[in-house]
C-alpha cells in the first residue's frame, strides 16, 4: 500500500508542473492577441484617416501634388 500513496504523490507532483507550464504559455498568448487587437485598431484609424484625407483633397492625385508642395516649399 504504500508504494501506491507515493506513486500518487509523484503524479500529483508532475501534473502540477505541468499546469503551470500551461498557464505560462496562455498568458503570453493573453498578450498576443491583445497586442495584435491594438495593432488591427491602429491599422484601421490610420485607414480611416487616409481615406478621409482623399476625400478633401479630391482625390489621390491631388494629394500627392501638395504632398511634394508641401515638401518643397513651392
Amino acid at each position: 500500500m504504500e508504494n501506491r500513496a507515493i506513486a500518487k504523490e509523484e503524479t500529483k507532483t508532475t501534473s502540477t508542473i505541468h499546469e503551470i507550464t500551461h498557464t505560462d504559455s496562455e498568458l503570453y498568448k493573453v498578450g498576443m492577441y491583445t497586442t495584435a487587437a491594438f495593432a488591427a485598431v491602429v491599422g484601421v484609424w490610420g485607414l480611416i484617416c487616409l481615406s478621409s484625407s482623399f476625400l478633401s483633397e479630391g482625390g489621390p492625385i491631388e494629394m500627392v501634388k501638395n504632398l511634394f508642395q508641401a515638401i518643397t516649399g513651392m
